[in-house]
Formats: C-alpha cells, sequence, structure tokens
C-alpha cells in the first residue's frame, strides 16, 4: 500500500510539472516574454510539483500545501520587482491586442511596452498549476479545475492569431492535460488502475500528439483571419442593413454636439458603423467639416448661436465631392472648401432640407498661395474678436508657453506650423488617456505641461488655445477625416471622427487647417469599399441656401485652396500565424466528451423520479437491454415479463418490482467495470452506463 501512494505521488508530480511547465512555457513562447533565469523559473515548477504531490498524500497536506503557499506569497511580497514585473506583463499584453484589434494599449510603467522580465509571474503561474494538478490526482478529484486553469492560461494566446505557443511546450501541456482527462473518473474509484491506466496511456497518447504534430507543422499555418473576418462582416451586411440603417439614421440625426466638455474626457470609444459614404473625384486626406466652436472656457468649448458667415472660395476646381449618409442628419458635411456659397449658423451648415445625398463642388487655392500669405495682422480684417478670447489665466500661461516657440516667426501660416509641430510633440496618441487632473483650472495648459498622451479633442483643443494667444484667430472644429481614392467611394465610419483647428489668414480671407494631431493618430484610414447594399438615398441635390435666409458673409471669401493634407502612415498589418487548430480541437473534444457524461446521468436521474412508476420501469428496461447488450448476453426474462406488465397492462408495479431492475443494473455495471479498458472507456462516455 505504501508503494502504492508513492507511485501515486510520483505520478502526480510528473502530470503536474507537464501540465504547469508547458502551460508557462506557451505564454512565454506566444508573447515572446522575456525570462531572464529560465533555469531558476524551471526549478520553482519542478519544486512546487514535487512538494504537492507528496504534501498531498498526508492527511494534512492540503494546510501544509497553504502554509507553504502563503511562505511563498511573503517571500514574493519582499521582493521589490514582483509588482512592476506583473505591470510589465500587463502592458506588454495589451499592446499586443492593440496592434491585432486596434483596442487602447495600457501604460502602467515607464518602460517600452516590449521592455521588462517575466520570471515571477511565470512563477507564480507554474506553482499554481501544479497545486490543482497535483492535488487532482492524488485526492481523486475531478480534472475539470487543472484543465480549467490550464486553458485559462492559454487563453491570452488563442484571441490573437500571430500569439503562436512554441511546440516544446505545447507538447507537454496537451500530453498532462489529455493523461489527466483520460484517467481522472478511474482514478477517483480505484487510485491502482488509475496509475496503470496512466502507465499504459503515456506512450500511446504521446505518439497520438506526436502524429498531431507532424501533420500540421508549426511552419505551415496559414493566416486565415482576414478573409474569414471579411466573409462575416459581409454576411452580416447582408442580414443586418435594415437594423444598421436605423442605427445610422439615430447617429446623423444627432449631428454634432452643441458643447465639447473637455474635463469629463476620457477613453475614445470608436464605433465600426457605417455614418456615411464620400466620392471625391479627387483623392487625398479629405476633412468633412462639421460644426465649429470658438468659445473656449477652460473645460470646454461651445458656439455662438446665431453666429452667421460664407464658408466658400472661389479658386482652381477640384471636382466634386458627394456625400450620401443613411438618414436625414442636422449638419451637412462640407469638404474644405465649398466651391459656392454655404451659410454657416452658429459654426455649421444646417441641413434644413433634410438630405440624405449631396454633392458639393470643391475649389482650392493656387499652388503659390504661400507667398500670397502675408504678415500677421490679426487685428485686421478679423472674423470676430470672439476667435481670440481666452480666459486670463489661460492666455498668461499660453503666451509662457510661446515665448521660445515663436521667435524670428513673422507670417501666421509660419506661426500655425511652428505651433502645430510643437502641439504634435508635446505628448504621445492614445485613445485611453488620463482625465483631466482634479485640481487643474485649464484643459489646454493642463494637457502641455502635465498629460503624457491624448486623441485628436486634445491637440486640436491645446492647438486653438496657442494659436489665439499668438494673436490668430483660431477655432475648434470636428467632423470626420477620411483618405479617399479619386472617384472611389469610401466608407466613413466613427473610427473617422476627427477633431482639428482652424486659424484665420488675413491675407487670404480663408479659414486654414492647422492638424495637429500626431501621425499614429490612425483617422485618416485607408478607403474602405462600400457594402453592396448601400442605404437607401434620395436623389442628389446639390444645397443651396433657401430663398427666404440670406447668406450673410463675414469672411472675405478670396481665392484659395486648403493647405496640403498628410495623411498618417498606415503601415500594413503583420501576417497572422495560426494556431494549431488540430490539437487544440482534440483537447476540447476531450473535455466535451467528460462534461457531457454527467449531465445526461443528472438528466435521467430527474426523468426516473418523477415519472410514475410503470415509466420508471420502462426506463429502467431500457437501461437493462442496453447493458444486456454490451455484456453480449441476454436480458432476463422476469425483467422482460414485468416490462411487458407495466407497458400492456393496468396493474401498477410496486417497489418490490421495481427494485428488481435496479439489482440486475447493480450487478451487470459490476461486471461492465471488469471488462477491458477500451469498453470501459465506451461504456462509460458513450453509453454512459457505469
Amino acid at each position: 500500500m505504501k508503494a502504492e501512494r508513492w507511485c501515486t505521488a510520483g505520478i502526480a508530480a510528473a502530470l503536474a510539472f507537464l501540465v504547469s511547465f508547458g502551460a508557462v512555457g506557451c505564454v512565454a513562447s506566444g508573447f515572446h516574454l522575456a525570462i531572464a533565469d529560465a533555469r531558476a523559473v524551471t526549478l520553482a515548477i519542478a519544486l512546487a510539483s514535487v512538494f504537492c504531490a507528496a504534501a498531498f498524500q498526508a492527511k494534512w497536506g492540503g494546510a501544509a500545501v497553504l502554509c507553504a503557499l502563503g511562505l511563498y506569497g511573503g517571500y514574493l511580497w519582499r521582493q521589490s520587482d514582483g509588482l512592476e514585473q506583473l505591470l510589465c506583463l500587463v502592458q506588454r499584453l495589451s499592446h499586443v491586442y492593440a496592434s491585432a484589434y486596434g483596442w487602447p494599449a495600457l501604460r502602467l510603467v515607464d518602460v517600452p511596452w516590449d521592455a521588462g522580465i517575466a520570471d515571477i509571474p511565470m512563477s507564480v503561474l507554474g506553482v499554481l498549476l501544479s497545486i490543482v494538478a497535483a492535488r487532482a490526482v492524488c485526492r481523486g478529484k475531478s480534472a475539470v479545475l487543472p484543465v480549467a486553469a490550464a486553458v485559462l492560461a492559454l487563453v491570452p494566446c488563442l484571441v490573437v492569431t500571430d500569439t503562436v505557443p512554441g511546440e516544446a511546450y505545447l507538447f507537454p501541456l496537451l500530453l498532462g492535460l489529455v493523461l489527466l482527462l483520460l484517467t481522472a473518473r478511474v482514478r477517483a474509484h480505484n487510485p491502482a488502475q488509475g496509475n496503470r491506466l496512466t502507465a499504459m496511456a503515456a506512450i500511446p497518447t504521446a505518439l497520438a500528439l506526436l502524429g498531431l504534430f507532424l501533420a500540421v507543422p508549426k511552419e505551415g499555418y496559414v493566416n486565415r483571419s482576414k478573409a474569414t473576418r471579411d466573409a462575416i462582416l459581409s454576411r452580416l451586411q447582408q442580414v443586418q442593413t435594415q437594423a444598421e440603417t436605423a442605427v445610422q439614421t439615430q447617429l446623423n440625426i444627432a449631428g454634432e454636439p452643441e458643447s465639447v466638455n473637455l474635463a469629463g474626457l476620457g477613453r475614445r470609444i470608436e464605433s465600426p458603423v457605417v455614418v456615411m459614404e464620400v466620392t471625391a473625384e479627387t483623392g487625398g486626406a479629405l476633412y468633412l467639416r462639421g460644426q465649429d466652436y470658438d468659445r473656449y472656457d477652460g473645460t470646454g468649448w461651445s458656439g455662438t448661436e446665431g453666429r452667421t458667415e460664407d464658408f466658400s472660395l472661389a479658386g482652381e476646381d477640384l471636382g466634386d465631392v458627394t456625400v450620401r449618409t443613411a438618414g436625414p442628419s442636422q449638419t451637412l458635411y462640407l469638404p474644405y472648401y465649398p466651391a459656392r456659397s454655404m451659410n454657416l449658423t452658429g459654426g455649421k451648415m444646417e441641413n434644413t432640407w433634410q438630405y440624405t445625398q449631396y454633392v458639393i463642388p470643391r475649389a482650392g487655392l493656387p499652388e503659390d498661395w504661400r507667398s500670397t500669405a502675408g504678415a500677421a495682422d490679426a487685428g485686421v480684417s478679423s472674423p470676430d474678436t470672439v476667435f481670440l478670447a481666452l480666459p486670463e489665466a489661460t492666455l498668461a500661461g499660453a503666451r509662457a508657453i510661446l515665448a521660445d516657440i515663436l521667435a524670428d516667426t513673422d507670417s501666421v501660416v509660419e506661426k500655425a506650423e511652428k505651433i502645430g509641430e510643437f502641439v504634435k510633440n508635446s505628448a504621445e496618441y492614445s485613445l485611453n488617456p488620463p482625465g483631466m487632473d482634479t485640481g487643474a483650472e485649464d484643459f489646454a495648459l493642463w494637457f502641455l505641461e502635465s498629460a503624457e498622451s491624448g486623441y485628436c479633442v486634445h491637440f486640436a483643443t491645446a492647438a486653438a488655445v496657442l494659436l489665439r494667444a499668438a494673436g490668430i484667430e483660431a477655432r475648434y472644429v470636428s467632423g470626420y477625416l477620411v483618405k479617399t481614392n479619386a472617384g472611389e467611394t469610401a466608407a466613413v465610419t466613427g473610427k473617422n471622427a476627427h477633431a482639428w483647428a482652424e486659424y484665420y489668414e488675413p491675407s487670404l480671407g480663408a479659414w486654414l487647417i492647422l492638424e495637429a494631431t500626431p501621425a499614429d493618430m490612425g483617422a485618416a484610414r485607408e478607403p474602405q469599399s462600400a457594402p453592396e447594399s448601400a442605404p437607401p438615398t434620395q436623389a442628389a441635390p446639390l444645397p443651396s441656401q433657401p430663398p427666404t435666409e440670406a447668406a450673410v458673409p463675414t469672411a472675405p471669401t478670396t481665392q484659395g485652396e486648403v493647405p496640403p493634407e498628410t495623411s498618417p502612415a498606415v503601415s500594413p498589418a503583420p501576417e497572422k500565424r495560426r494556431l494549431p487548430a488540430v490539437p487544440i480541437a482534440a483537447v476540447l473534444v476531450i473535455l466535451l466528451v467528460l462534461v457531457q457524461r454527467p449531465v445526461r446521468i443528472k438528466l435521467r436521474k430527474l426523468r426516473q423520479q418523477n415519472a410514475p412508476s410503470n415509466a420508471r420501469a420502462l426506463a429502467l428496461w431500457q437501461e437493462t437491454e442496453l447493458v444486456s447488450r454490451l455484456l453480449k448476453q441476454p436480458p432476463p426474462e422476469e425483467l422482460e415479463s414485468l416490462a411487458q406488465k407495466a407497458k400492456f397492462s393496468r396493474h401498477t408495479l410496486t417497489a418490490e418490482e421495481l427494485s428488481r431492475f435496479e439489482a440486475y443494473l447493480a450487478v451487470a455495471r459490476g461486471q461492465l467495470r471488469r471488462e477491458p479498458w477500451y469498453r470501459r472507456l465506451i461504456s462509460r462516455y458513450v453509453y454512459t452506463v457505469i
């Protein structure tokens, strides 16, 4: 008996090491984690496996393991770099997911995302897996907990297609899990038979897994993620056209907000829903202007109600821009610049005609527009002094920042470009930046002096404030930025929503774009093909001012062109590799087979408990026939007679008569348990009779 116990301990240590070492290695190799001392991590896992396997053989082994785990936790607590290693690991995982899915990446420590070691987190993971695996073997427990824990550790590698675990680690993990699953039920009833079954199944299982790995080599993994994604999106586009149109209509009806609350900014949520489609005869980065805001109070932007101006230019013909929305929007989105009169009211072009499709001719300045722009004199021919207004504290702080930026700069354009470059380099682009500090009074100054990251709203606000402090009329603008190819239709989604600054150049009499957001913003995306089933549109009219509403231009309308718009470079996505689907699928199938057995048994018992006596007798007779067939012997004639009586007569079988079925089944199940192991597996998991 003593030898059998130590045999169990040895098998428990081996299986625990296979599972924990394999899981840790899969995570480390899949995410290319830096392990400073791999031998120490492996040794910690091995010692934990041996200790737990030995401890669980004793009566108070569980308490001993908990005490050892507490001591280990205290030792790790005293390690100064334990928390930092964990934060580095989480930061690395977030950047991998951000690269794959476009999610915001976390910045938890002041080190590059691909730096830092993970010795301590990987050691902790290995020790915990060793405990649950050794306990399952030594105490004859179900394999569900160790399998679930190991699969949970493997999940981070499964959700990204280029984090393929190393085969040297995936093989021992799968081997350990399969052996645990195959032998758990036998070990629960007879540990000695469980040990023998483990020993007999080890080599065949290893050879089967080896065959799977050879049949599906790592070098042969094929990236089907893009094709699958495109097929799914195409299918969803077909079956959800009406629902999507309704959603888009609700989104478009709202238009641009009346004000921008900067103090409440948090994570930016980018909706993939298509809000409009645009077709431009001249390709490039296309800014679609929705709303401008002229009043800044330190924590937000708002517009002056009733302010009117004519936003148009007469110049070089750049062709038409066609905009199609799913539903009537409150705002018409204008390109830079409309070639015909467009009357802005309160900073936007109101869609009083309820257009869902409109065509706007586009004009631009000559190529030598820079030489036409003269020196800055912001007080001459300015659209409105409101575009210079700033809170006193904001003005003083912004001028202090500008002291060294605008030295030896005279023209408005040069000043604006220097301000734009300064703002771009003031912080990193992030979709999940920190919120404004509680004690900060001005958003722009806080962002320029304290914040480390932000998105377009942050950069555009800072640029507009610095422009005003430099004596240049400026305002904050929201809309969309999309990259278009000439003559091709591009889909515009919530990801293309953007904010920028406009500044007024008196010599040109034009509002010019100042793009202050860093080039990695991802706003000017590659054009997307419009869905085949486009939302219903009206005829394409050309907007014009209502006869009863005269345009009141306050800005001179001289010939001009938008300054060159440089869209950020979009790097091609790295080639993804597919996970070893066959080995993973094999483990999932085995897990499903194990789980379905207790479910079927539970359902069978519930049916028999709630059924009348004769119905229960017929259910027991069906099971009797099945068991007899598995034993290759005829069922007892007495039980067959009772089944006929329950089915065709009005006699209600007594409890004593029902007990004859149960007595026979108990004996028959005992005979099945003495059958060869492969027949026991069939009886247990296919027919669920033992």
